[in-house]
């Protein structure tokens, strides 16, 4: 419970990427946070695709591939400055966490 007029601190969670194939063929880097496991979530995200009659922006495409990663203290900050970002620097911030990530799991 929170008593009191003070802050309320966020609670911390992770910010991922991953490259979603549209029908089009082209490819797009989406950008999600969770505050559950990462693996769990990028699952969630492979089965909408292959469902047909998806509502969600990766379930509309035809495949999803997790790109990588990160712990951030405020994470809804963070993925609002990063989808600002041009596809470029997103592809970059992606491959980035993917190395940070990989070397934190082992």
């Amino acid at each position: 419970m929170f008593f009191g007029k003070g802050k309320r601190e966020k609670t911390p969670g992770m910010v991922y990427f991953g490259e979603s194939t549209r029908k089009n063929g082209a490819k797009k880097v989406y950008t999600g946070i969770t505050r559950r496991p990462v693996q769990k979530r990028w699952g969630e995200h492979i089965n909408s695709t292959k469902s047909p009659n998806s509502k969600t922006w990766v379930g509309k495409g035809t495949g999803f591939k997790p790109m990588g990663a990160f712990v951030s203290r405020n994470p809804e900050k963070a993925e609002k400055t990063i989808k600002q970002l041009k596809p470029y620097q997103k592809r970059y911030l992606a491959r980035r966490a993917a190395m940070r990530y990989k070397k934190r799991k082992s």
